[in-house]
């Protein structure tokens, strides 16, 4: 009986929404010191991410951008990850799709920071490889 039950145990943690991201709070002084929960990209914000900045992939020719239209490609990027990573303390998300241009207007060096230390929540090979 106490198997059973650590079963079920066992695969309510696997199936809970947030048990496979790391997860860190972070204190950002320039939003008034507000405190935010950040995690680890999912995976449907990485194949979104790799979307955006390849549009045409499996086209056979590059498409060829000037400086600043892969600027503002990159930015659409990482807005696509921000809005995924950055969580209320409690763990629901701050933002959605549909906020994704109000978001892309603003997206600025404490957005990009905060992006980057999500970011490091991430396994590496190296990491993975360690004993």
């Amino acid at each position: 009986m106490a198997k059973q039950a650590s079963q079920n145990s066992l695969r309510a943690l696997a199936l809970a929404p947030m048990a496979g991201f790391r997860t860190k709070i972070v204190t950002v002084p320039e939003w008034e010191n507000a405190t935010v929960k950040l995690r680890e990209p999912s995976a449907q914000a990485w194949l979104e991410w790799q979307q955006v900045l390849n549009p045409k992939q499996g086209e056979d020719k590059p498409e060829e951008l000037t400086a600043a239209e892969r600027a503002l490609r990159n930015k659409s990027a990482d807005v696509v990850l921000f809005i995924d990573v950055l969580l209320e303390e409690d763990g629901s998300q701050v933002f959605t799709e549909e906020d994704k241009a109000q978001v892309e207007q603003f997206y600025g060096p404490v957005h990009a920071r905060l992006l980057k230390q999500a970011l490091e929540l991430t396994t590496t090979a190296a990491d993975v490889e360690k004993p």
